[in-house]
């Protein structure tokens, strides 16, 4: 018995697979299943009436309506200022436009390293002198 070659086999399943008819997609499958009622939401009280110490977990069950979650959880954000605060302590909460440069000092330059407090007095003394001395105050006559 001689084995069919590779490709011929290819091409036979290939031309089988079109002449199958497709099984239906899954979408068609689950329109044909009834789409089974969500139940009814329990008895809630009214959101108007919710405040920093209501049980809010009642509003984040299955079958209660997106609307009124979103209602409940917004009364709840409302309700009590500490949660309505910015976290102190994320990392997103700073200015990263303000410029580095002015904000921090440092005692590294670059190409000479850290510098000593020797280095930095000169540097200091440098600077005076580079500027412009103040204006004198004008005087009224």
């Amino acid at each position: 018995m001689m084995t069919e070659p590779f490709l011929s086999r290819w091409s036979r399943r290939k031309l089988d697979a079109k002449a199958e008819p497709a099984p239906p997609p899954p979408e068609e499958a689950k329109a044909q299943e009834p789409v089974p009622a969500p139940p009814p939401p329990p008895d809630l009280p009214p959101v108007d009436s919710l405040t920093k110490d209501s049980d809010f977990s009642a509003f984040l069950k299955a079958g209660v309506p997106q609307e009124l979650k979103q209602a409940a959880l917004q009364k709840l954000w409302q309700s009590d200022p500490a949660l309505m605060a910015p976290e102190v302590m994320d990392l997103h909460m700073g200015d990263y436009a303000s410029p580095v440069g002015e904000v921090v000092k440092t005692a590294w330059r670059l190409g000479k390293g850290v510098l000593d407090a020797a280095e930095l007095a000169a540097e200091e003394e440098e600077k005076a002198k580079a500027a412009p001395p103040p204006a004198p105050p004008e005087q009224d006559s």
